[in-house]
């Protein structure tokens, strides 16, 4: 039994696999179209649940907004290009813009210029609506006591036009609170004031609740650090498209248009801030060297008018040439140590706020200025990058402590870097200072006045030169600050439909329902290749490897009937009794002319039961008998007898009783009510009915019967299940097969030919029971020939079944069966 039940599967299987494969070589369009007719009540189902499912969507689902601007960055420095001036300020980098941008330090700027620190909400029965900029009343907070209150929803509910109620999670914080009145609770201090002349109208009809939200700037910011995006247009003209998204349009709209203005703003603010802290730098370096100007210079005309000493000329000239040229580059020394030092003390002022700007400009010009630089922009991108975490971790993280670390190690490195620098200046000066001495030593026999008066002048000199360089520097960078004008402009302030982005009505409907007839049509297409039943006669004279004769089919019954029921006698005229004299012709043809006078013997089995052979037994051997022939029915399905039920009779004695010698042949012989049809029901169930059957008393029986009846017609247990049937089948003069259309498996085709094969059944002929001829309509052919140039079909108007029909309409044939 197991290695059967292992063999059907294999065989479902192959058959499964073959039909896949020939899926597009063999496509039935009618079993097809069939399929889909009967599905059809299904497939309307899933549209109609897609389409209620869309529906629902789109109603109770937030719509989304999305507005953008697009800004072009650029600077110009016309005093670069006119007067040939160095520039102080650094380049735009696009990527380095960009990150800014997105940046939650820009982010916090554009939160807080922006109407947000509370939010106002309308909660419907399924939405909730975020009323921005204003709602129909208005909360004031004065201070905030405990900030654990930030970020939580708080329920208003208005009592009268007077007074309301605040809640937080269900727990009162104000009872009865004036509206228009300072309210103070445990977390903060405020004041309703109601702004809508309407709002107590749609609270009296409770359409909507109401809630407020004192919000976090750093939320915010990370809420709209997810809802922002910037991208790049055009990386030649450094066009940038901003965008957001938010559930509101106002939000949307208002967010991206503060956010380019403030990039500009926070731009220009940076290089304003980075100018002025250079010009007081200078400033204050000016008034020291002038002071030191202004006292060398009283002491040189001190000295020239005590002594009485008007010009050098008497000097050599090369003393002072190389005088000149250490005093030179003493002086260039002293500039850089003293740009150093303040490198130095800038450091060690600021700590961790320092203004990397600021010192840049500071080293320009020096022969440190690219080493230095370098090490102070990595610094600058340690410090924005913990700016830019500080919003979304705590100062004790790993993360932020690691970034510190990183910050103090550059920090000494720059240290230890000017230190450095500074020492092999100092070991410079020391080394010119000596020269210096060695020169003067040289010219010891000079006078002393005359040497003195050497010594103010230099010092003079070496303020001079400090002085005027200092204003050169400072006149340098203000006209570079004048003449740099900011190019980052706003080309389009606004972009925005003034519709949702989503969801889109047409795109969710029209998906909806494709996706619902694709799974509607793939469940179709599913059935049809799973489809294992036999459905025509086409299919299994295709399958069959034997010699399989085909009878003939019975159509469909489309009225419910009690089992196996004799239908010939009520319906002479009907389709199926058309059938059945079909079958009887058919019958005639495949018998033997030589043997027409002897008696005949039928024997019917299927597979399994249900597949309709005594009900085919019963009226075949009704329209035999109305033919004029004398016919019994023998029910030799003992362990599930049906032959009573169809005639409508008791079981008490039959085939059982007769072959274990219990009743006569004569007493259980029942006469039916169609003349010269007679039947022997199957009697009580017996233990052992294959050896009754196999038993010499059942030969002696079917040859008393052959002198008595010109047909004998046996129903035999089906050989799909039991072997009860095999001798009669074997025996009998014409043996017949029923499958049952819509039921019976296609490898029961396989099974018959097996039958035929191993038992040498040539006369075995096959009947589809149970057509539905109405599938004709969807192009399956279910004609066929015999080999004879016999062939039937059936007409519509011809008989009884056709006279009352109505003409259907369109949807009864879609729907109808």
């Amino acid at each position: 039994m197991y290695n059967e039940d292992i063999s059907n599967v294999n065989s479902n299987f192959e058959s499964y696999k073959e039909r896949l494969t020939n899926f597009s070589n063999e496509f039935e369009p009618g079993l097809f179209l069939y399929i889909l007719r009967k599905n059809i009540i299904l497939i309307i189902s899933i549209v109609a649940l897609a389409l209620i499912g869309s529906y629902i969507y789109l109603r109770y689902t937030s719509p989304t907004f999305e507005a953008k601007t697009i800004i072009q960055l650029g600077s110009s420095d016309q005093a670069k290009r006119i007067l040939n001036v160095n520039q102080f300020s650094d380049d735009n980098s696009l990527l380095k813009e960009i990150e800014l941008m997105k940046s939650k330090l820009l982010i916090t700027r554009v939160v807080n210029q922006l109407p947000l620190q509370i939010s106002y909400f309308e909660k419907g029965e399924f939405l909730t609506d975020q009323k921005y900029p204003r709602s129909s009343f208005m909360i004031e907070i004065e201070s905030i006591q405990d900030s654990s209150i930030l970020d939580a929803p708080i329920d208003v509910r208005f009592s009268d036009d007077k007074s309301y109620n605040l809640e937080l999670y269900g727990r009162k914080l104000n009872e009865n609170a004036a509206i228009g009145e300072s309210v103070t609770n445990e977390y903060f201090t405020h004041k309703l004031m109601v702004v809508d002349a309407q709002h107590y109208q749609r609270v009296s009809q409770g359409e909507v609740t109401f809630y407020f939200r004192i919000n976090k700037p750093s939320t915010l910011a990370n809420q709209f650090s997810r809802q922002l995006d910037i991208k790049i247009l055009n990386n030649t003209a450094k066009t940038i498209e901003i965008s957001m998204r938010d559930k509101n349009a106002g939000i949307a709209r208002d967010f991206v248009t503060t956010h380019a203005e403030e990039y500009i703003k926070f731009d220009l603010e940076n290089r304003e801030q980075s100018a002025t802290n250079i010009l007081r730098f200078i400033d204050n370096q000016l008034d020291t060297v002038y002071q030191n100007l202004r006292d060398s210079e009283l002491q040189l005309n001190v000295y020239k008018q005590e002594n009485k000493i008007s010009n050098l000329d008497n000097l050599s000239g090369s003393y002072f040439q190389v005088f000149r040229e250490f005093e030179e580059e003493l002086l260039k020394l002293d500039l850089e140590e003293t740009m150093l030092d303040q490198v130095l003390l800038t450091i060690e002022e600021g700590g961790s706020e320092i203004d990397v700007y600021q010192l840049i400009p500071l080293l320009s010009g020096t022969s440190y200025e690219n080493s230095v630089a370098m090490m102070l922009e990595k610094l600058r991108s340690l410090l924005t990058m913990r700016e830019e975490i500080q919003f979304d971790m705590k100062e004790t993280s790993k993360k932020f402590e690691k970034i510190n670390t990183s910050i103090a190690i550059q920090q000494r490195l720059i240290v230890e870097s000017v230190q450095s620098s500074r020492g092999k200046i100092r070991s410079r000066k020391e080394n010119i200072r000596s020269k210096m001495n060695e020169y003067e030593s040289g010219f010891s026999e000079l006078p002393d006045k005359e040497l003195e008066f050497a010594r103010l002048r230099r010092l003079f000199e070496i303020n001079e030169k400090y002085y005027t360089m200092l204003l050169e520097k400072k006149t340098q960078y203000r006209i570079s600050q004048a003449g740099f004008v900011t190019e980052n402009r706003i080309l389009e302030r606004l972009i925005s439909s003034g519709s949702p982005i989503s969801p889109k009505k047409g795109l969710i409907t029209g998906g909806s329902l494709a996706v619902a007839l694709l799974l509607g049509l793939g469940i179709v297409v599913v059935k049809y290749v799973l489809h294992n039943k036999i459905t025509s006669i086409k299919e299994i004279v295709k399958m069959s490897n034997a010699t399989m004769t085909v009878l003939g089919m019975v159509p469909k019954y489309k009225k419910d009937i009690p089992t196996s029921q004799l239908l010939i006698d009520k319906s002479p005229k009907s389709m199926i009794s058309e059938s059945f004299r079909s079958l009887r012709t058919n019958l005639q043809f495949l018998t033997d002319g030589s043997e027409s006078k002897k008696a005949k013997m039928i024997a019917i089995t299927s597979t399994t039961s249900g597949e309709g052979k005594t009900f085919v037994a019963i009226n075949l051997a009704g329209i035999i008998a109305y033919s004029g022939q004398r016919v019994i029915v023998l029910d030799l399905d003992m362990r599930k007898p049906k032959i009573h039920l169809g005639f409508d009779v008791d079981n008490d004695q039959g085939m059982s009783t007769i072959l274990i010698g219990k009743s006569t042949l004569e007493e259980s012989i029942v006469n039916s009510k169609v003349d010269n049809l007679d039947f022997i029901t199957a009697g009580p169930i017996p233990p052992n009915p294959a050896e009754l059957v196999m038993s010499k008393r059942m030969q002696e029986v079917l040859k008393i019967l052959k002198t008595q009846y010109d047909v004998i017609i046996i129903d035999n247990p089906p050989v799909g299940m039991v072997t009860d049937g095999i001798p009669m089948i074997k025996q009998a003069d014409s043996p017949i097969y029923i499958f049952r259309a819509d039921m019976s498996n296609k490898q029961c085709i396989h099974m018959v030919d097996r039958l035929i094969n191993e038992n040498s059944l040539t006369k075995l002929s096959v009947v589809l029971n149970c057509v539905d001829v109405d599938r004709n309509k969807y192009g399956n052919n279910y004609g066929y020939g015999y080999g004879y140039g016999y062939g039937y079909g059936y007409g519509h108007g011809y008989y009884d079944d056709d006279k009352h029909k109505s003409p259907k309409g369109f949807f009864e044939r879609l729907f109808g069966s």
